[in-house]
This record gives C-alpha cells, sequence and structure tokens, in this order.
C-alpha cells in the first residue's frame, strides 16, 4: 500500500513535468519581440514607409569620422542634447541605466547626438563620455557626435523625423532604440522617470531577436553537417545563367541583376489583381520570408523577386500598397515591374516560366505557378509549386542548402 502511494505521487507530480518537457521540445514558441515604426503608427512587420536611419557621418568625442556605417550591427539608442543644456543632469540620469545595464556587453551602444556643437568639441564631448563610462568594460560603447549644424539638424529631422519645437528647438525629449538593421523599433520620452528602463528591458528584446536567429542557423548547419544532403541538380541548358535585368520596385528605384549580385534567389511572376493562385503563392512567399529571417538568413544572402505580369496596371506605388497588405519585408523582397515585353521575355529565356495575356485565363493573365530558385552564380538550381506546402518547405531547405553550398 505504502509503495502504491509513493509511486501516485510520483506519477501525479511526473505528469506536469513531462508536459513541460514535451511542450519545451516539441512546442512551437512565439517570442514577444518589437514593432517597427511608420508615419500611421506602430506595425508588426517590414512594409514600404517603414521608418529606418540611412546613411550619415559626424566626428566623435576622439575626433574620429562615426556615422551609420560603424554602427552596422550595433543595437543602438539615439539621445539629443548638448552637454551645455539645462536639461543635460537629467538626461543623463537616464542613460545610465542601459549603460550600467549593457556595459560590459558587445555590439550594445549609446549615441548622443549634440544639439551644441558650437559648445560641444570634440575635447568637451571626450571628458563627458569619459566621466560617465569609467566603469565599462567595452570600450566605444557611448559615442558622442558633433559636426556641422545643418548636417545635425537633417539627421534629426529626416533619419528619426523628430518636429522640432520652434520656441524650444533645442530641449528634445524624445529617444530612439535602433535595431542591428538601422529599424527604428522603439520611440520613448525622456521626461518619463521609466523611459530609459523600459528601453533597457526592449534592448533584451532585441538581442533576444538576434540570438535566437543566430541559434537557429546554428542548428541547421549541425542538421547538415551531420547528414549532408545530395547536391542540388544545375537546371536548363547547360551553361545557362540568368540574363541581365533592369526594372522597377516599389519605390520607383531601379533593381537590376547588379543588385542581386552574388545572392541566392527565389523568383516568381504574379499580379495583384489576379483572383485566383497569386494571393496563395504570396501568403507562401510570405511564410518563407519569416521562417528564413527566424533562421538568421540575411538580405544580403537571399532575395525574393516577385515580377508582375501586369505591368500597365501594377505600378510602383499599387506594389507598394500589395506588399504592405501582405507584410511584406521589402528590404529582402522585391516587387517588380517594367516594360511588359522585358518582363516576359525574362520569364521565357532567363527562367523558363509562363507569363503572357489570355483571353481565357482568370484576371487576363496567364503565368506559372513555380517558384524558382537561383544560386549565388546565376543558375538555376530547382522548381517549386508555389501552391503546395510541402514543395515550398522542401525550397527553402534547399535554400540553406545553398548557403552553405
Amino acid at each position: 500500500m505504502h509503495k502504491k502511494r509513493i509511486a501516485l505521487i510520483f506519477l501525479l507530480l511526473a505528469l506536469p513535468i513531462t508536459g513541460i518537457v514535451v511542450l519545451g521540445i516539441m512546442g512551437n514558441h512565439k517570442f514577444n519581440t518589437l514593432p517597427y515604426f511608420m508615419e500611421s503608427g506602430a506595425i508588426d512587420s517590414l512594409v514600404p514607409g517603414v521608418y529606418s536611419v540611412g546613411d550619415f557621418q559626424l566626428t566623435n568625442q576622439d575626433s574620429d569620422p562615426f556615422g551609420s556605417e560603424e554602427l552596422k550591427g550595433q543595437v543602438w539608442i539615439a539621445a539629443f542634447f548638448g552637454t551645455d543644456a539645462p536639461h543635460v543632469g537629467a538626461m543623463t540620469r537616464q542613460l545610465l541605466w542601459p549603460n550600467f545595464r549593457y556595459r560590459d556587453k558587445e555590439g550594445i551602444s549609446i549615441v548622443c547626438f549634440t544639439l551644441s556643437p558650437e559648445h560641444d568639441t570634440p575635447d568637451v564631448l571626450s571628458k563627458y563620455v569619459d566621466m560617465n563610462t569609467r566603469y565599462n568594460g567595452v570600450d566605444g560603447k557611448w559615442q558622442f557626435l558633433t559636426g556641422e549644424k545643418i548636417e545635425i539638424d537633417r539627421i534629426i529631422r529626416e533619419e528619426f523625423r523628430i518636429t522640432r519645437d520652434t520656441e524650444e528647438p533645442d530641449n528634445i525629449a524624445t529617444l530612439w532604440l535602433v535595431d542591428a538593421k538601422g529599424y527604428l523599433r522603439g520611440v520613448y520620452h525622456a521626461a518619463s522617470e521609466d523611459a530609459l528602463r523600459d528601453a533597457t528591458e526592449d534592448i533584451a528584446l532585441l538581442r533576444k531577436e538576434m540570438d535566437l536567429a543566430e541559434y537557429a542557423r546554428q542548428k541547421k548547419q549541425e542538421a547538415f553537417d551531420k547528414n549532408p544532403p545530395a547536391p542540388l541538380p544545375v537546371l536548363g541548358p547547360e551553361g545557362h545563367t540568368v540574363p541581365m535585368f533592369e526594372f522597377t520596385g516599389i519605390d520607383n528605384q531601379k533593381v537590376s541583376h547588379r543588385d542581386v549580385k552574388g545572392t541566392i534567389r527565389i523568383v516568381d511572376y504574379f499580379f495583384t489583381s489576379c483572383p485566383t493562385i497569386c494571393p496563395l503563392l504570396s501568403a507562401q512567399l510570405a511564410r518563407t520570408q519569416v521562417i528564413l529571417r527566424k533562421n538568421g538568413v540575411s538580405t544580403e544572402e537571399v532575395i525574393i523577386l516577385s515580377h508582375s505580369v501586369d505591368p500597365e496596371r501594377d505600378t510602383p506605388e499599387r506594389l507598394a500598397g500589395y506588399a504592405e497588405r501582405i507584410g511584406a519585408d521589402t528590404s529582402q523582397w522585391k516587387f517588380l515591374t517594367g516594360d511588359k515585353e522585358d518582363l516576359y521575355d525574362q520569364a521565357k529565356e532567363g527562367y523558363f516560366l509562363t507569363a503572357l495575356p489570355s483571353d481565357t485565363a482568370a484576371g487576363g493573365f496567364f503565368h506559372s505557378d513555380s517558384f524558382v530558385l537561383i544560386d549565388k552564380r546565376d543558375r538555376i538550381r530547382g522548381y517549386y509549386d508555389g501552391t503546395s506546402t510541402e514543395e515550398v518547405d522542401k525550397m527553402i531547405d534547399h535554400v540553406y542548402q545553398l548557403i552553405t553550398e
């Protein structure tokens, strides 16, 4: 009887533990992360109009050039004040929260833009930074930038979308959190007591986002190393490579073979008013993009090219609206329009796909429902049924295979 009671207690304890283990190993967890920002407000994904910090270069406290290039791959907080401002003490106390929390962590920075460049010479800024980073374990974590006032004003206005008070232009209470790709991911009011405490926790979310992607990528690489897959065939006529091209993207900028050189590409044809398979194709590509991002695949490695077969109606503006509706990350997923004959010729001669007007097809156009996988050397390495989840999953595995090839 005593043994049965012990066994029953053990079983009752083991059941919830087993459940936790099963969920932990087999469950598909969704972790909270930060929104992106655009003019209309915060959103969950990268779409046309999402705010990002463009190119800039100023001078730091060490008299060295410093700007957007040096911040690539960094998570950073942007602040705007002069060291001679009345509120410098309050702003500094706020910034000391994230600085202390991440004082020994690589890849996290605080970047201050002076609003008093006449006063804030590199010598003045150097003393300020030294005073506040004396206990830091990583050099260069706190950067204070100065330069021409007209350029600083442009950066504040154009890169951070900050509208300044005409009566107090040097009192900017807005603080931005910028991710490793330059996108604005958090906005805080410095007057709030908890502003930078919140930012400190948000940095942890961004770091988790990056760490999870890196971990997933490592696991995928380990799986390939353990069981190397058979090499993918090179398809098409012997020696065939995708011809040169130049089309128009959603921002009215040209997208050409030069822009995708050395990348792996997923290619398809569609049109925005398609009443049949196009929404399914786009949904599969959106799913593909999410999976690639979660597994640490960058836009420098893989590009998606969706060509319109109805360029007369699919203007760059219309494509931009379509991309926004489906939540496409347009830094990686390019929607292309242009001359109809050029688009059709590229389908036929470059990818061996069908794209043409049709009086009998729904919507007035007939086009292939296949995705084409192109390697870094412009060769065709696979065709996949874009309406089949099983086929698309196979394509995603082949993308990873080409990355490691």
